[in-house]
Formats: structure tokens, C-alpha cells, sequence
């Protein structure tokens, strides 16, 4: 039950819960498409690349939304409509199983399918959709998913033997939440109201001392901005400065003072993807993905070199690494023991 209170604050009107069954709303056509466009109404931000995904090999399993989390794991999203939710804790495990050996590559022809379809962006390149991907993920560390996806299961009750299923697992090690959504009618409109109940927000500490999840270092690394943001907002970089690729460049690519494909200018546009400009052609990238379009353009074969920290190979006019001058920057800074 919720309150809907007046301006005046003194009257108020109840409003009782009621269930999806009651309001005639639908787990694929209703749940789904509400979960699919706001993602955020799990409690945290997604990006969504992949919905009814059934490209498991000799199985007609259909996992209901694959997405990646900001830290860049993928999470199986599993929708229930009503408590009678059966084996959704199972169900999802499998999935998670079935998508763990999944890699960047594997993973964005669906993305650029989903986009097509659902986002109607028709002109999307795989390059677009590896920088989408990239850019998402709140690390500059970030190459290869993970092989230990996410899970959350969202309905719209659960029964007590999944909860206790899912509680046992958080304590063994793998990460799965619960999400209930509940339907509410209001006059002629329906209010969704979710709630995280797994993990709750005060057990989340205890969670983290039972599973031991990394060591302080891990977590320090999660916590830094990436390298563009910090160099920029700290003015260890500004616009207009140059750039140039040359550290710890693959065997095939070896570097030439004044070749425009090594030069690039900082544009200063902070937080966006186009942070910097590529002299061979005056258009703007983000730094890994303009690092992963040379080296892939410069191979012999046309190789996929795979994912990048395009500031791992970048320096300033003085020699001077950009994801080193950051990284010290940040521990002299905000990391001091």
C-alpha cells in the first residue's frame, strides 16, 4: 500500500497493490519492454545490448534481457510476471553459464542487431558499437568481459525458496539480486514502485566481507575516473595539446616522427567520446577507440588487435605516458596509504 498525499499535506488517498495478473499486464509484452527501456528501474545503470537472446548452441533457451553493467560485467536479466516464478533462480544460472565465455567481439553483432531494431540506428559500425561499449564502462582498465556474469531476477513477488536460493549463492561467491516491481493503479494510470530486497542496502558490507570481493587495490582502481576525465579536469592535459602514439606499439607497427597516423590533438571536450582529434583525417574518437582503428587498419591481415586502453600507448610532446601520468597523479593525490 502507498500514500498519495494532497498539496495541502493533510488529505491523502490509499492505494492498494495490485498484481499484474489483475491489471492484465503481460511479462513479454508489458514487463519486458518497461525493463528494456529503463533499465534503471533495477537499481543501477545498464546498457541494454541484447533482448529474447537465444543464440545458445543446441538449446532453445531464450534469456529474457542481456545488458553490461558500468564496472563491465554482463548481467542476465530474468523477468517473472506474478510469485509463482518457479525455477527463475536456476533458470538464469544457466543463462549465466551459457553467456560466460561471451567476449567483446562475440557479443557485438547483437548489440548492433538490437540497436537496429529497437533504437533504429540502421548506420551503426562495429567500430560505434565497440565505443558505445567502452565508453559505457567506468574503467580505463576494462578490455574483455568477464567469464562471471550478473544476475538479477526481477518480479513481482518471490517465494521463499529463492530468496534463501539467492541469499546462499551472494555468500558463495556469485551475484545475483532481487528486484521486485509492483503495479499500483492510480485513477487511470498504473505506478510501478520497485525494491531492491537482494542485496538490501544495509547487508551489502557484510556481502562484500563474506565473499572477499578483491583486494584494496581492485577496489581503489574501480574508484578512479578514467584517464581522459582525470588528465583533463586536472589540467595535466588542455586543448590543443599533441599527442602521439608511440608506446608499446604491436610488432607490426612501428612508429614515424611527423606521420599523421601517430599525431593527435586534445579537443578538451571532457566526458564525451570525441576527446580527441586524429591528424590523418581531422575527425574526432575517443582515445581507444581511434588506438584500436589504427591498429586494426594497419595489420597486414586486417586483425582484430581485440580491446584497448588507448592510453597505454599515447604520450606527450615530453615522452611522458597519459595513463601513467594519471595513475601517479591519483595515488599522490587521493590514494595516499
Amino acid at each position: 500500500m502507498i500514500l498519495v498525499v494532497d498539496e495541502s499535506l493533510r488529505d491523502y488517498k490509499k492505494i492498494d497493490t495490485n498484481s499484474f495478473a489483475e491489471l492484465n499486464i503481460w511479462e513479454r509484452k508489458h514487463i519486458q519492454e518497461w525493463v528494456r527501456e529503463n533499465p534503471e528501474i533495477l537499481g543501477e545503470e545498464l546498457l541494454v545490448v541484447a533482448v529474447e537472446f537465444d543464440r545458445f548452441v543446441q538449446s532453445k533457451d531464450r534469456l529474457d534481457i542481456l545488458a553490461i553493467d558500468r564496472d563491465g560485467n554482463l548481467v542476465v536479466i530474468e523477468l517473472k510476471r506474478d510469485y509463482n516464478a518457479g525455477y527463475a533462480d536456476l533458470q538464469a544460472i544457466r543463462y549465466a553459464a551459457m553467456v560466460s565465455t561471451m567476449t567483446i567481439e562475440m557479443l557485438i553483432p547483437y548489440y548492433i542487431e538490437y540497436q537496429k531494431k529497437y533504437s533504429h540506428v540502421y548506420d551503426i559500425s562495429e567500430n560505434d558499437a565497440r565505443t558505445n561499449i567502452l565508453e559505457f564502462v567506468n574503467s580505463d582498465n576494462f578490455n574483455e568481459l568477464s567469464n562471471r556474469p550478473r544476475i538479477i531476477l526481477c518480479s513481482e513477488d518471490f517465494s521463499q525458496e529463492i530468496t534463501a536460493t539467492v541469499l546462499w549463492l551472494n555468500a558463495n561467491g556469485l551475484d545475483i539480486s532481487c528486484v521486485k516491481i509492483k503495479p499500483h493503479k492510480v485513477d487511470d494510470k498504473i505506478i510501478i514502485v520497485p525494491n531492491k530486497i537482494i542485496p538490501l542496502q544495509e547487508a551489502n558490507q557484510y556481502l562484500i566481507d563474506i565473499q572477499k570481493k578483491g583486494d584494496e587495490e581492485v577496489k581503489q582502481r574501480k574508484a578512479r575516473p578514467k584517464t581522459m576525465k582525470l588528465l583533463l579536469e586536472n589540467n595535466l592535459l588542455k586543448e590543443g595539446d599533441v599527442i602521439y602514439l608511440k608506446n608499446a606499439l604491436p610488432a607490426h607497427l612501428k612508429f614515424v616522427d611527423d606521420d599523421p597516423t601517430f599525431i593527435a590533438t586534445i579537443t578538451g571536450k571532457t566526458g564525451q567520446s570525441n576527446a580527441i582529434r586524429w591528424k590523418k583525417d581531422g575527425e574526432e574518437y575517443s582515445i581507444s577507440a581511434l588506438t584500436w582503428k589504427i591498429f586494426k587498419t594497419t595489420h597486414p591481415e586486417q586483425k582484430d588487435p581485440g580491446g584497448i586502453n588507448g592510453n597505454a600507448h599515447w604520450v606527450t610532446e615530453e615522452g611522458k605516458n597519459l595513463w601513467e601520468i594519471a595513475q601517479e597523479f591519483w595515488e599522490t593525490n587521493y590514494n595516499k596509504k
